[in-house]
């Protein structure tokens, strides 16, 4: 590739990045949105972001955008029932209504004097402003009556929490408007298991005011991916707004620490009022886990730290030593009690155990002289 080529391709790899460190910084599960908003960017294609809300999607356009274009140069719709064609281009000028009897719009105060719009639930507006507005992409310009106005737009990105298929089946005028964003997306995450809202609460955490979670964003995490499998999905919105809550509340008992009581606040939040009733049942069984799940992690930590004495055990006698320890570590695992869900894992550590209890005996025996 000569240099001319490499030179061109650079601010395309710089935008890329930008987008993406953003992204990063303040979200996870967004390297998929940032790929396909920086191909939008540079493209110059229409995207379209689907999927349940509370995802961030809004959110995640907005500061993307901001990483690449000026406030001024962004322009945000929101659509609905009530969206018509003049709020769609840029308001009905009642002046030449009045005096000249023709429907005139201000197309210089739309989105098509902008270089990046944001069409916010753009499919639930009426069927006809969405075909005006699929003539208007495939014209690249307005074209009502006796005006028209050039499209400035370089990219649009929609956003809607219907999937395609719900889209079709709006009626043609919506089908025919989702082939003009040839990009498409959905947005939610591909597992809401604990392990997904633990990551969520780590890179939120500590942004949010209020009492030190101490420790308990796993059993949160927790008690949240049980909810969304027993029922709908809770959202990375709604889990946040769950981290904020119990963190307030024990700000609200004079604490500067979350405890268990705390979280009994969860049932306020959608989706999580059935946990009202045995709510401290499954926190009991949370917190169980996650002390097993603790007691686990000691006893692995251990193991690191005998392995690393035998590494450095020159003598018959320190190996033997070691291999003592080894074995009072594998009958303290034996006796760890966990919940089901651990069971494999502590087998899995006292199996390991055993293997080096034999290999530090090994050891000794290699080191005796006879």
């Amino acid at each position: 590739m000569s240099k001319k080529n490499i030179a061109e391709l650079a601010p395309q790899k710089n935008v890329a990045e930008k987008i993406s460190q953003a992204l990063s910084e303040n979200f996870i599960r967004s390297e998929r949105v940032a790929r396909i908003l920086a191909l939008a960017v540079e493209s110059g294609k229409n995207v379209l972001l689907w999927g349940p809300g509370g995802h961030g999607k809004s959110e995640m356009v907005e500061l993307a955008l901001a990483q690449v274009a000026d406030s001024d140069d962004v322009f945000v719709q929101s659509f609905g029932e009530g969206m018509d064609e003049a709020t769609l281009w840029g308001g009905l000028d009642f002046q030449a209504l009045e005096s000249e009897k023709v429907l005139r719009y201000f197309p210089e105060q739309s989105f098509l004097a902008k270089p990046f719009a944001v069409f916010e639930e753009i499919f639930d507006a009426p069927a006809s402003v969405l075909l005006a507005l699929k003539d208007t992409l495939t014209a690249r310009k307005l074209r009502k009556g006796g005006q028209q106005f050039p499209m400035e737009t370089k990219v649009i990105i929609a956003i809607t929490n219907k999937d395609p298929e719900e889209i079709s089946d709006l009626g043609p005028a919506a089908a025919a408007l989702v082939e003009r964003f040839p990009l498409q997306l959905n947005v939610d995450w591909d597992s809401y298991e604990a392990r997904d809202y633990t990551e969520l609460f780590d890179k939120v955490g500590s942004r949010l005011p209020g009492a030190d979670l101490n420790g308990t964003q796993r059993v949160l995490a927790e008690i949240i991916a049980k909810a969304s499998a027993d029922g709908d999905i809770i959202s990375p919105r709604t889990a946040v707004h769950a981290l904020g809550v119990v963190k307030t509340a024990a700000a609200l008992r004079g604490s500067d620490r979350v405890e268990k009581e705390d979280l009994v606040d969860l049932q306020y939040l959608p989706g999580m009022e059935d946990l009202a009733d045995n709510i401290r049942q499954e926190l009991d069984a949370a917190y169980e886990r996650a002390e097993a799940e603790r007691r686990l992690v000691a006893a692995e930590d251990r193991l690191r730290e005998l392995l690393a004495e035998l590494h450095d055990a020159t003598t018959p006698i320190k190996a033997l030593q070691v291999a003592r320890r080894l074995q009072s570590l594998q009958d303290d695992t034996s006796n760890l009690k966990v919940p089901d869900g651990l069971t494999d894992r502590r087998k899995n550590l006292r199996n390991s155990i055993s293997e080096k209890v034999q290999a530090a005996q090994e050891l000794a025996l290699q080191n005796t002289r006879i």
